[in-house]
């Protein structure tokens, strides 16, 4: 998250370029569109984990993700994918409970998160990350999932994933709404948020093509294993209509929905973590 000050920055700075170049404007927010802020910061109400096994993920030819693996290497795993600006360590009360369930899990950062490196970070990306860590671990249990990750495993999913469940926690399911929304915070013009998606889109058009036609289109997807939503009603940065998309377009999946605890807090919450081990230790019926 950006700083009032930074706020108040990025705010005069469109409203100063926009009018001179607005070609400028849309490089511009591209820019703040798709370089993460924060991606090292750690959660206020972390549980300190055992050291994590470390490892290379391979994605790109020139870039591999760093990744993190906990528990019993012979135990069932489960795949973790944090959100925007925040790291595997993100999700620890959730690694937590399940290591003490006889699980392991691996998680790994995200590019330009953490400790992957990465020119920028945009869906595309995000889609083939999921898809080169399923790869390298090989099937899962389940795949576990917050935010801007959710619409990642989701844009991934068109392409198969070999795990038996997934869990779903305030996702991502309509990113032109999250754009505009993304603009109206700080002040810029809709139209320089709409040309911002198609330039994103032009300029990452060979991976973006690998699983759609436009951004409505990469975002459908026929993938049917048992499926968990869970959404705070009060989430303020990424509202509950997503959820409620994504199980419209999977009419199979279970929305568990949650109060007061916004878009953060729902990752620490003990009933919220008891929700989600319930789900991935009980076994699947179909």
């Amino acid at each position: 998250m950006h700083s009032p000050l930074q706020l108040k920055l990025i705010r005069f700075y469109f409203s100063f370029i926009r009018r001179i170049s607005p070609s400028l404007a849309v490089y511009s927010a591209y820019k703040l569109f798709h370089y993460p802020v924060n991606t090292t910061r750690k959660n206020r109400d972390e549980i300190i984990l055992p050291p994590a096994h470390k490892f290379s993920i391979p994605l790109y030819h020139e870039i591999q993700l760093q990744g993190y693996r906990w528990g019993d290497t012979a135990h069932p795993k489960v795949l973790f994918v944090h959100g925007w600006s925040t790291t595997s360590r993100s999700m620890s009360h959730f690694t937590n409970e399940l290591l003490k369930n006889n699980y392991q899990v691996i998680s790994y950062d995200a590019l330009r998160h953490g400790n992957s490196k990465g020119h920028f970070s945009d869906l595309a990306g995000w889609a083939d990350s999921v898809q080169a860590a399923m790869k390298y671990i090989g099937k899962v249990e389940c795949i576990v999932a917050h935010s801007f990750g959710g619409a990642a495993v989701t844009v991934a999913s068109k392409l198969g994933l070999d795990t038996d469940k997934l869990v779903l926690i305030a996702p991502i399911h309509d990113i032109s709404s999250v754009a505009d929304n993304f603009a109206k915070h700080l002040h810029i013009p809709l139209a320089i948020s709409k040309e911002m998606r198609a330039y994103t889109w032009d300029k990452n058009a060979h991976n973006f093509s690998k699983y759609g036609t436009d951004w409505e289109d990469i975002l459908k997807s026929d993938f049917h294993v048992p499926t968990l939503l869970i959404h705070d009603s009060d989430d303020k940065e990424i509202g509950i209509e997503h959820s409620k998309q994504i199980c419209e377009m999977w009419p199979w999946a279970k929305l568990i929905t949650t109060k007061g605890l916004g878009h953060r807090k729902i990752l620490d919450d003990p009933k919220v973590v008891k929700a989600l081990s319930d789900f991935i230790t009980t076994e699947a019926t179909h």
